[in-house]
């Protein structure tokens, strides 16, 4: 797999098998594509905030 991904929660790197890793690839990759103006090359980066 030429992509990569990496879950981060606290700072701490979370590891992942590459299963889990495909899924989340493609989940995002399909999500990103059918938003007008996103481009369909370059890095994706995407935080989420939990509110406490």
């Amino acid at each position: 797999m030429s992509d990569q991904i990496i879950l981060k929660v606290n700072g701490q790197e979370i590891a992942m098998v590459p299963f889990v890793q495909k899924i989340l690839i493609n989940s995002i990759e399909a999500v990103t594509k059918e938003l007008n103006g996103c481009p369909e090359n370059g890095d994706i980066e995407i935080s989420i905030k939990r509110q406490k």
